[in-house]
């Protein structure tokens, strides 16, 4: 599903959940736990099904809140069987504070929502491409 472009690049929505049993759990409970506390209630969204996921309380993450979720290294968990994704490695690395987020609660864990991760690489070098 494409939510349309940012700064010239085509995005998509994606997800991941980390499960109770993953290493990354309790750090992704203190956040969602911290965040609820910092985000008014009004500000939530309601719930969300993903594959057969469903999840409830949606907390956005503030744009100065945002290094929280990328300090927890989601990219390293990304062969982790206790943690469901539809992002491959590229998509996991490329994440930065311009990705809008959104962390949802979840019968298993904690569903993570991205909103703005590029789908390709951002040209670089003067032409665009690394022209070795």
């Amino acid at each position: 599903m494409y939510t349309g472009g940012t700064k010239g690049r085509l995005v998509m929505l994606h997800h991941g959940l980390i499960t109770e049993q993953s290493r990354k759990a309790k750090a992704a409970r203190n956040l969602y736990e911290s965040l609820r506390h910092k985000v008014h209630k009004t500000d939530w969204l309601p719930e969300l099904q993903w594959d057969h996921v469903a999840a409830v309380e949606g907390v956005p993450v503030p744009i100065r809140e945002r290094h929280k979720v990328l300090n927890l290294r989601l990219h390293d968990e990304h062969l982790s069987p206790y943690f469901k994704t539809d992002m491959n490695l590229f998509h996991m690395m490329m994440m930065d504070d311009d990705v809008e987020m959104t962390i949802y609660r979840a019968a298993p864990g904690w569903l993570f929502v991205f909103d703005g991760i590029p789908e390709g690489p951002k040209p670089f070098g003067q032409q665009g491409f690394d022209p070795r």
